[in-house]
């Protein structure tokens, strides 16, 4: 009964509270409209402000009006505040760059006011880009100096928010040292000021544990378990909340890792008691998994699957998949060590099913190994040899896919890097259309002024008939000034001409690296696989050698294996090499269009294998040959090939896993005029509104970041310079067709 009455205060305390909610939104809107000059800004930033986490697209355009009138009007505070918001709508909406740039001209307008607590906002702002995009360092020296300002203007809540924030990065480092100090300068700044006492008590608190996690990481345990009492103590022990269990948690952790068992058995109990009234699911996981634990290193292995199966179906109950795996990976462990191995393989056989449910990798492979080892002690070793291959394969690829997230973290920090450049093209860019402009008006100068000097001599004809000679030798000496000005003219055009080719050449050559970048973990895992082949091919050589059943024929099959794979490496490295390098603007040979669509697959076929794509290729052979560029060509197929997994992993995103199946079909064949070269997918489609603009320069429907929009359109000059033709034929939400149109040499 006590639980019912606890539940119904949670639900009235939640709906009071979201009515609450709603009706300061609304109070906001209404002041918003009806209030003027600076208040109406800053409501409008206070409702902006409250839009952030829940709808940052209302936030960032909230922001981004308030920014124009406060320019308008002058209030340079109201600017920077603006700044602020809109860098954090476009941080939770994770546009890296866009809210580094708003941080930044917010720190420049606070840095001209000389306003040092907003100064430091905006740095802390900027460090947690950084954060984001897996660079700590940047991070913490940004942290370093808002610290620096706050330090100079005794701003102790921010002094201590700054050392915490500091403190957390270096952990994540594994710096424990320079951790341990940002986290004792914090218990200084506490002791030595006048902080609130319920806060300086919270605070407090929250520091001792993190030492304590330092001196755990450390192997430092008894330190780690004076750490974690001191907190305890400042906390309190009389109320029952998530803090004191988690606290309960880590001292029965640190008593554990000590080997005094019985005092980790009485706080694991104790947390699991206060979890339990306060119906926090994790804390009874956690505390559960512990006394698991306790059971096991003792060897009462009986009582420890009594807690693991207890962990396991609270687990189950609040939906926590890892803590589900984990509990019945441990108790599989405790059954192998009582010998029921037909139990245990059980037990890891659930767990595989509720990790491939949820797609955990990692947890896959490490279940994999698990059931290796209980088929090798079962003698079952021809099962052994496949969970453990299993096991590596999956390792291996989680190890590439690991490879590919940070490449595409570098290639977000590069992008960031290179913004001036592309902000320099597109200024140039600029300059060639003006320089058009101006042309197009000086013809029209040009023009008006031969109308003149006619009329000037046909009026000169008419009334000063006897003096014809002269008029006709200064027309003649006219019309030769006007034939260098239209010659110095033409140099100028063929100048500029050559100026957007270059230009042309330079957006090309980028795209292509784009393209590298998206293949880069495809690439890896595509040569990781003869790796592979050539290390278990070592390894079995090795083997035979040690039994002495090497024999000359079985040497030579594998030696040639060996070779084979390392041709293979080769030739894809040529090819990335040969496709890589920048080529001249126009060069036309005799190409194979069949083989062109093999060197494309070669460089994702394997990444689109890991991404669950079926990929069906169905070429005509004896295709006849074209007249083109071949890398150009296969930079038009890459391209094309990418746009469609990019449709079919939307698609993914939008459907029921279950109902739907990622499809790409590549397909070549010819008529009596042409060679084609079709891709279809059964992916997004694209809109009857968009598909006249798709060939357009920087138009793109993908999310920020994912590309530039240049793809298509350099495809398009790619083919229009063989006189060839793109098509292309699309459904919204069920499949689009782009067809290549290449005349036969």
């Amino acid at each position: 009964m006590r639980y019912k009455y606890i539940a119904l205060l949670i639900l009235l305390s939640f709906c009071l509270q979201s009515a609450w909610g709603q009706s300061h939104i609304d109070s906001l809107q209404l002041l918003a409209k009806t209030a003027s000059g600076e208040n109406k800004l800053r409501y409008t930033l206070e409702l902006g402000n409250i839009y952030v986490t829940s709808n940052p697209d209302e936030a960032l355009e909230l922001g981004l009006n308030v920014l124009m009138q406060a320019k308008r009007q002058g209030y340079k505070t109201i600017e920077g505040d603006a700044l602020i918001l809109m860098g954090l709508a476009s941080h939770r909406a994770e546009e890296m760059e866009n809210a580094l740039r708003y941080y930044n001209k917010a720190q420049s307008v606070f840095v001209e006011m000389r306003n040092k607590k907003r100064q430091i906002d905006a740095l802390i702002g900027i460090s947690e880009i950084y954060e984001m995009a897996k660079n700590p360092e940047l991070a913490v020296q940004y942290l370093n100096k808002a610290l620096i300002i706050s330090s100079s203007e005794e701003l102790t809540n921010d002094q201590i928010f700054l050392y915490f924030k500091i403190g957390k990065i270096l952990v994540g480092q594994g710096k424990y040292t320079p951790a341990f100090n940002s986290y004792a300068k914090v218990l200084n700044l506490l002791n030595a000021q006048n902080v609130e006492p319920n806060l300086q008590r919270e605070y407090k608190a929250f520091t001792h544990r993190q030492i304590g996690n330092i001196y755990k990481n450390l192997g430092q345990f008894s330190e780690s378990l004076k750490a974690y009492k001191e907190a305890l103590r400042i906390h309190g022990t009389t109320t029952d909340s998530i803090d004191i269990s988690q606290i309960h948690r880590e001292i029965g952790l640190a008593f554990f890792l000590l080997q005094q068992h019985d005092s980790s058995f009485t706080y694991f109990s104790s947390s699991y008691r206060i979890s339990s009234i306060i119906d926090d699911g994790i804390g009874m996981i956690g505390a559960s998994m512990g006394l698991g634990d306790i059971m096991y290193e003792q060897e009462k292995f009986n009582q420890a699957i009594f807690h693991y199966n207890n962990s396991e179906r609270i687990s189950r109950l609040n939906g926590y998949t890892e803590g589900q795996i984990n509990s019945l990976v441990k108790a599989s462990r405790a059954y192998q060590l009582l010998g029921d191995y037909h139990t245990s393989t059980n037990y890891l056989n659930t767990a595989l099913n509720v990790a491939n449910q949820k797609g955990l990798s990692s947890s896959i492979a490490d279940i994999y190994r698990n059931l290796s080892e209980i088929s090798e002690r079962e003698g079952r070793y021809k099962q052994s040899l496949e969970f453990y291959k299993l096991w590596s394969d999956l390792r291996d690829s989680i190890y590439s896919e690991e490879s590919g997230q940070k490449i595409a973290k570098l290639q977000i920090l590069y992008e960031i890097s290179q913004k001036d450049r592309e902000n320099e093209i597109l200024r140039q860019n600029s300059e060639i259309q003006e320089l058009q402009l101006a042309k197009s008006r000086y013809q029209r100068l040009v023009l008006i002024f031969v109308l003149m000097v006619f009329l000037v001599i046909t009026i000169s004809l008419l009334w000063l008939y006897n003096i014809k000679r002269k008029e006709v030798e200064k027309q003649r000496e006219t019309e030769l000034r006007i034939v260098e000005l239209n010659k110095e003219l033409e140099r100028r055009m063929i100048s500029e001409i050559k100026k957007q080719e270059k230009q042309q050449l330079l957006l090309a050559q980028k795209s292509k690296l784009e393209s590298l970048g998206t293949m880069a973990a495809g690439i890896a895992h595509e040569i990781n696989q003869p790796l592979g082949g050539i290390s278990m091919g070592l390894d079995n050589i090795l083997l035979r050698l040690n039994d002495n059943t090497l024999s000359p024929t079985y040497l030579k099959h594998k030696v040639d294996t060996l070779f084979q794979n390392v041709d293979r490496v080769k030739r894809i490295i040529d090819h990335i090499r040969s496709f890589s390098r920048s080529q001249k603007i126009i060069s036309f040979d005799s190409i194979d269009a069949n083989l062109v669509i093999s060197n494309s697959l070669l460089m994702v076929g394997t990444q689109f294998k890991d991404h669950g794509i079926d990929l069906s290729v169905n070429l005509k052979e004896n295709m006849p040959l074209v007249i083109g560029d071949k890398y150009k060509l296969e930079q038009v197929v890459l391209n094309l090939l990418s746009n469609a997994r990019h449709a079919v992993e939307e698609r993914e995103e939008q459907s029921d896993p279950f109902n739907y199946k990622k499809q790409i079909t590549v397909t070549s064949y010819d008529d009596e005029t042409n060679v084609y070269i079709s891709i279809k997918d059964n992916g997004v489609g694209i809109s009857q509104q968009n598909i006249d603009k798709i060939y357009d320069p920087f138009f793109t429907t993908k999310k920020e970041g994912v590309g530039t929009g240049l793809g298509l359109s350099i495809a398009y000059g790619f083919i229009k310079d063989i006189l060839g033709d793109i098509k292309v034929d699309s459904v919204v939400g069920q499949y689009t067709i782009f067809t290549l149109v290449i005349p036969k040499s």
